[in-house]
């Protein structure tokens, strides 16, 4: 499968095209289209339609579809802290915990999540945040201009993301794009912090060294701790300094090496045109989108039966056809299974029928199984009714009004434990372990108070072998009256 990655800047757009085949990654084209280099109408435009076409003119073969990475303006990163990790709980919570830090309202927007675990049983949450009218515009762009989208992904995350293949630890990455510089911070190969900001005038390393500063600030407090990332990656300087100074001390800097963390192979005549890059983000989006995209995502083209019927028409119709075939005489088939089945029961109940009246004569004959269903049918509703009720005869309490009547009378204080109680023939037997016989003996006295119970009486009391408690029966008389 061959498809193609842009990335759209300030600058202009850059594309990578990348073949896959038999696991293996190959780029076979890369170009890029400057504003600059377009009239002075087209630099102007707003919506990048014409840089697009552009861009599409420049590639011969461009593959299938095209993985595209939004530009840094047209999203809003934030973190939130949930003290819960089920992902659809978060999905519901975490628009609600994210407005008050928004410009704009929760309508038409859309919010992408990454979470690690946090403490015990919560959440650090890295949300993005995209407008939905946006991202339609954008992919309405990509198809005027004949281009196929299969992903709108978000700036910086792809390229961080992929080079955290070979890193195992805690880094940061900086990409710069003209004054645009992109601070994204990655740990145990997720993403945990993403800033755009905007560079001064100049090389941008003392703000960037302040930058860095403040995130690392930023993490301590919401970790609890400080953690000192192993090495920080840059693209887009030509000149950095080899170490940056942080709070936790001196940090190795190195280069982005992108492409050997995707394990892409350069094709020779695409070598020269390479060292114009950088190609970095539309390369990650390329080798992302045909490896399985595993990373947060705007938009993801999904399964398409439209196109897919278009394509493919011939052979949908003819299989299509065959199913319903298939499925008329499997109905048929069930029909005509149950309507065989009913007349076999009907007959054998006829001839059992004659068997029963021919071998035993009127007097000896008991009741027919269809009267003693109906029979026990009646008694097990009469039953039902009155499981409502808990005793017998005369007595009519009901079970709720018992426990009521335990619950309200016995002090809350009192050291006993009531571990079974027993209800036969208008008596409650209630069995449990208490402190003392002090303990047994308020317990008595405090039920004697119900109008439910007519007589309390310690069947038996007795300590337990080994241990400090008294085990305990006491019987209860139900008085038959309802609870006051």
């Amino acid at each position: 499968m061959k498809l193609t990655g842009i990335e759209i800047t300030e600058e202009g757009a850059a594309a990578v095209t990348v073949e896959r085949q038999s696991g293996a990654l190959r780029v076979t084209a890369c170009r890029r289209v400057s504003r600059g280099a377009l009239s002075s109408d087209t630099g102007a435009s707003a919506d990048d339609s014409e840089l697009l076409a552009a861009l599409g003119r420049a590639l011969t073969d461009p593959g299938e579809k095209v993985a595209v990475v939004l530009p840094a303006a047209e999203m809003w990163a934030r973190r939130a802290h949930l003290p819960f990790r089920d992902s659809k709980t978060i999905d519901k919570a975490l628009p609600f915990e994210l407005e008050p830090t928004l410009p704009v309202p929760l309508e038409g927007l859309r919010i992408i999540w990454e979470s690690r675990a946090a403490g015990d049983g919560d959440s650090e949450i890295i949300a993005l945040i995209g407008e939905e009218k946006g991202l339609e515009k954008r992919r309405l762009q990509l198809k005027a201009v004949g281009m196929e989208p299969m992903v709108l992904a978000p700036s910086a995350v792809a390229s961080a993301l992929t080079l955290a293949r070979n890193e195992d630890a805690f880094f940061l990455t900086l990409r710069r794009v003209n004054r645009t510089c992109t601070l994204a911070v990655v740990c145990d190969r997720k993403l945990v912090f993403l800033r755009v900001l905007e560079l001064p005038a100049g090389d941008g390393v003392e703000t960037m060294t302040r930058e860095v500063w403040q995130t690392l600030v930023a993490l301590a407090e919401g970790e609890g701790r400080w953690t000192r990332p192993e090495k920080i990656l840059v693209s887009g300087w030509d000149d950095f300094p080899e170490t940056l100074k942080t709070p936790l001390g001196t940090v190795p800097v190195e280069g982005a090496r992108l492409l050997s963390a995707t394990g892409a192979v350069l094709e020779e005549e695409v070598k020269p045109q390479w060292e114009d890059g950088p190609y970095n983000e539309a390369l990650a989006v390329a080798c992302s989108a045909l490896c399985g995209w595993k990373y947060p995502v705007f938009w993801r083209q999904g399964f398409a039966p439209i196109e897919f019927i278009g394509k493919h028409k011939k052979r949908v119709f003819s299989t299509g056809g065959l199913v319903l075939v298939l499925l008329l005489l499997l109905v048929a088939r069930a029909v005509i299974g149950v309507e065989a089945t009913h007349q076999q029961l009907v007959a054998v109940e006829k001839k059992m029928a004659g068997v029963y009246l021919a071998t035993l004569s009127d007097e000896k004959r008991a009741p027919g199984a269809g009267l003693l269903l109906r029979s026990i049918e009646g008694r097990v509703r009469v039953a039902k009714e009155e499981a409502i009720y808990a005793g017998q005869g005369a007595v009519r309490v009901r079970v709720i009004d018992i426990l009521k009547a335990i619950s309200t009378h016995v002090p809350s204080d009192l050291k006993v434990s009531l571990t079974r109680m027993t209800l036969a023939k208008g008596k409650l037997t209630v069995s449990g372990l208490a402190e003392d016989f002090g303990a047994i003996d308020t317990l008595k006295g405090a039920l004697e108070k119900s109008v439910l119970f007519t007589g309390v009486t310690i069947a038996s009391s007795s300590k337990e072998s080994g241990g400090d408690l008294f085990q305990f029966k006491v019987v209860i008389a139900l008085s038959g009256e309802e609870a006051s």
